[in-house]
């Protein structure tokens, strides 16, 4: 580990154990503790590295106030430690954030050992533009926040990456295709492995390829930002709803409904009349 380092961030391998780096390895073999957020998945990258017994702490999203609070009390006694997720880069779309925050708020040393990251090697992988991007990870369960959610990115023209199941994919393709529209997309699964594939096109394209099969592995959807295309499916109260939003961080009525207007294919006097049944303060 780094000599200032209390707390070493460590990229692992989200496949191919091969893609460890060697300074992963030092720093594994020289931590007092690895806070893991498998167990299991960890010990399968010690002992293909040989990393002798070590004193594995658990820390996941169900891990509770106790145990972040031992966490730090360790650290603070000058105990040194690795913090590694399932896999890929600790606190992307993981627990491990809470102890990064927790260690920037008692002054704890920390440096981060960069390495292999599920969204960016979709990213590159998928041929889409890369000079701007938006992680989405997971969306919502429930599903008004799920539509809220989509509605707020379907105007961006950022390239959205976004993480999912095999067993529910279909569903978000569907979702995004209602939307977003249709828009060049790739699949990417299993990456670094032997199965790794990748299935470009667009949405549309996309979905009928999953449904022609089965579909395994961890799942990396990679969909082009925003190029004019307009939101046709929606409803009255989710214009509403966008519409106070936009009000609520201080843009005026006229350039709120500006903004509806280049997302939504809605005619304007609809709009206009949406619009007229608030009282808002800034015009």
């Amino acid at each position: 580990m780094d000599k200032q380092a209390i707390l070493s961030i460590c990229a692992t391998p989200i496949g191919n154990l091969a893609d460890a780096s060697f300074r992963l390895i030092e720093t594994l073999k020289e931590a007092d503790i690895i806070l893991a957020e498998d167990t299991r998945t960890t010990r399968k990258l010690l002992l293909r590295y040989k990393i002798g017994k070590k004193d594995i702490l658990s820390y996941h999203e169900h891990s509770g106030a106790e145990r972040l609070e031992h966490i730090i009390r360790l650290l603070k006694q000058g105990k040194t430690a690795a913090l590694v997720s399932e896999s890929g880069m600790p606190a992307i779309q993981d627990p491990g954030y809470r102890i990064i925050n927790k260690c920037i708020e008692n002054n704890i040393a920390m440096t981060v050992i960069p390495g292999p990251s599920a969204a960016l090697a979709a990213l590159v992988l998928s041929g889409l533009a890369t000079d701007s991007f938006l992680f989405v990870g997971f969306l919502p369960r429930a599903k008004e926040k799920r539509r809220q959610k989509l509605s707020e990115l379907s105007g961006l023209p950022y390239t959205l990456i976004f993480y999912e199941s095999p067993k529910r994919i279909g569903r978000l393709m569907e979702e995004l295709i209602s939307r977003l529209g249709i828009r060049r997309a790739a699949l990417a699964r299993e990456m670094t492995k032997i199965y790794e594939q990748v299935i470009r096109g667009d949405l549309e394209t996309i979905m009928e390829d999953i449904r022609a099969g089965t579909i395994k592995g961890e799942i990396v959807l990679v969909v082009e930002g925003n190029r004019g295309q307009l939101i046709a499916d929606y409803t009255e109260e989710e214009i509403e709803k966008q519409f106070i939003k936009l009000m609520g961080q201080g843009l005026s009525k006229k350039n709120s409904l500006k903004i509806l207007k280049s997302r939504y294919d809605i005619d304007r006097q609809k709009l206009y009349n949406i619009s007229t049944k608030f009282r808002l303060d800034k015009q």
